[in-house]
C-alpha cells in the first residue's frame, strides 16, 4: 500500500511552531468588541429617548397653546381674506410660464388686430419677414416723430447723430 499523498490545500495534522523574530511585533491587544457593542447600544438607546423626549415636549407646547390662545369667532373666520395681498407668489410657475409662450405665439405667429379703429393689423412674423427681404427697408432719414411736448435737441460734442450710425453719408452745406 502506497502512502496518501498531501496536496498544498490540506491542513497540517501538527501546527509547526511560532518563529520568534524580535523585529516582527504586533499589537497585543485588540480591540475591546464588547465594549464597542455596549456603547452602541447605548448610543441608540440614548437617541431613541431623545426623540420620544422631544415628541413630549412638542406635544405639551401644543397643547398649552391651544389652551391659552383664544378662539377664533365665526364673524373672523368669514371676514378674514381668502388670498394675501399683492404681490402673490406663482402658484405654478409651469403653467404659467406655458400660457407667457402661447401669448407671446399667438403674437407673433398669427393675424390680429393691432388698433381696429385706426385699421392697424398685425401679421405673423414669418410673413413679416418674408416681406421685407422682397421690398426692403424704407430708408432711414433720422427724423422721426417727436413726442408730445418734447423737442429736438443740439447733439452733443462728438456724438454720432443717429444717420450717420446707420450707414446714411452726412450731409454736406453748398
Amino acid at each position: 500500500m502506497e502512502a496518501p499523498v498531501k496536496h498544498p490545500t490540506e491542513p497540517e495534522m501538527h501546527l509547526p511552531e511560532p518563529e520568534s523574530n524580535p523585529t516582527v511585533a504586533h499589537e497585543e491587544t485588540d480591540a475591546d468588541t464588547r465594549a464597542i457593542t455596549r456603547f452602541g447600544i447605548g448610543l441608540a438607546f440614548v437617541l431613541i429617548l431623545c426623540n420620544v423626549l422631544i415628541w413630549w415636549l412638542f406635544d405639551r407646547f401644543a397643547a398649552r397653546e391651544s389652551r391659552l390662545s383664544p378662539t377664533v369667532t365665526a364673524i373672523v373666520k368669514q371676514q378674514a381674506p381668502r388670498e394675501p395681498p399683492e404681490p402673490r407668489l406663482q402658484g405654478n410657475p409651469q403653467l404659467d410660464m406655458r400660457k407667457m409662450l402661447d401669448e407671446e405665439d399667438e403674437v407673433l405667429n398669427h393675424y390680429g388686430w393691432v388698433d381696429p379703429d385706426r385699421g392697424i393689423v398685425r401679421i405673423p412674423i414669418q410673413q413679416a419677414l418674408e416681406i421685407v427681404a422682397q421690398k426692403g427697408l424704407r430708408p432711414f432719414n433720422g427724423a422721426g416723430p417727436t413726442a408730445a411736448g418734447s423737442t429736438s435737441r443740439a447733439p452733443n460734442p462728438g456724438e454720432t447723430p443717429a444717420s450717420q450710425a446707420f450707414g446714411a453719408k452726412p450731409r454736406t452745406k453748398k
